[in-house]
């Protein structure tokens, strides 16, 4: 081979392994474009994969919950059912007020109309009419017709102290102001202060109060912030038996216990005459911690301390600043409460306490208060 036919061959084979590592090369690269294209394929079948068991997944904790929710709610249906109450706790008595005065002739009782009449109500440049028993030995109905009011030193002291609650607490309208009336009766306090735009919320055992105190609300303060619980209050839901005096001297008292021989503190027997229901106020509370509670005030016949155990919230926790009540040992104890541990409550909470009023008074000791039979009691939360 002469020399220009092997400088030709070695050019060829030289040309021939370029076009070979050129082939190799476009192989490679096919290759690893479809290699490429397969972990492509694959990381997104792994991510389908991935995102539908990721789905699954939430489903199943999404059906597990609702599953637990149903569980939940058939397990503990009493508490779900109470906590709806608590929140709606009013909406029922509202509508039942509102409902009496629009539907008179619905809920008209002769037997009740028959002891009843028109007086008129007086104090503080105020007049309106209101119902009260045509019995004047009746004590509230006897005072308002003799009178035309009804204990005017406490009507003031409360009215001045949700004023004075008012002004401090810089509160512009008084329907954000709130008294719990325990012991309704006939109305008389959430008649006259419920004038003034004060929110009340009365609470009363017996039906034939409350039936008076429904006739008054929609004679007189139809449109005011009065809320009637017909229900008394004690640290249960119970349906107990109310005696009244025999005589009709005076208020009318909520046992439980039949067995119990039922006297007063001057001995003069009471008798039964219904069945009513009670409840308790810790059930409102949910309701009332939202609430710029003032004032309660307490006359329920040595039910008093009941209530506060139930509701000790309301001193240890809330400290609504002033608490009036009516303090009878004899009750107390009738109704299984310690005259003694129950003002010592109030002390240990950080509450003063007084028989002439919220303010700028003399203050007592558990002893001094316990020394008499009854009074009337005033607590002020020293941190006002």
């Amino acid at each position: 081979m002469d020399s220009l036919d092997f400088i030709s061959s070695q050019k060829k084979d030289a040309f021939s392994l370029k076009e070979k590592k050129n082939e190799n090369n476009k192989k490679l690269l096919i290759k690893c474009i479809l290699l490429s294209l397969l972990f492509l394929f694959i990381s997104n079948i792994y991510t389908i994969i991935f995102i539908f068991s990721l789905s699954s997944r939430v489903n199943t904790i999404n059906n597990n919950q609702k599953k637990n929710i149903k569980i939940f709610d058939k397990s503990n249906a009493n508490k779900l059912k109470d906590y709806l109450n608590n929140n709606n706790i009013f909406e029922k008595y509202i509508e039942y007020q509102k409902n009496f005065c629009n539907n008179p002739d619905k809920f008209y009782n002769l037997k009740y109309e028959q002891i009843i009449k028109l007086t008129k109500f007086s104090f503080r440049n105020i007049s309106y009419q209101m119902y009260v028993y045509k019995n004047v030995d009746r004590w509230m109905s006897n005072e308002i017709i003799r009178t035309g009011k009804y204990e005017p030193m406490h009507m003031s002291k409360f009215l001045d102290i949700l004023q004075y609650y008012g002004k401090k607490k810089n509160i512009q309208n008084n329907e954000d102001i709130f008294m719990l009336d325990i012991g309704g009766n006939l109305g008389a306090y959430p008649l006259f202060l419920g004038k003034f735009g004060y929110s009340i919320i009365t609470f009363e055992a017996s039906p034939r109060n409350s039936y008076i105190i429904y006739k008054n609300y929609c004679l007189t303060n139809k449109n005011s912030n009065i809320i009637i619980v017909n229900k008394g209050l004690s640290n249960g839901e119970k349906t107990c038996n109310y005696y009244f005096h025999i005589k009709a001297i005076g208020n009318g008292a909520v046992l439980c216990n039949e067995n119990e021989t039922i006297t007063t503190a001057g001995n003069l027997n009471l008798q039964k005459e219904f069945e009513v229901k009670l409840t308790k106020l810790s059930n409102f509370l949910p309701y009332l911690s939202t609430k710029n509670i003032a004032l309660i005030k307490m006359d329920i016949e040595g039910g008093e301390g009941i209530v506060i155990e139930d509701a000790i919230e309301l001193i240890s926790k809330y400290h609504v600043p002033f608490i009036f009540t009516e303090f009878d040992s004899k009750y107390l104890e009738k109704q299984g409460t310690n005259p003694q541990k129950f003002l010592e409550l109030f002390i240990n909470n950080g509450y003063k306490i007084s028989d002439k009023g919220f303010l700028n008074v003399t203050y007592m000791t558990p002893e001094q208060i316990n020394s008499g039979s009854h009074k009337n009691i005033y607590f002020t939360y020293d941190g006002n």
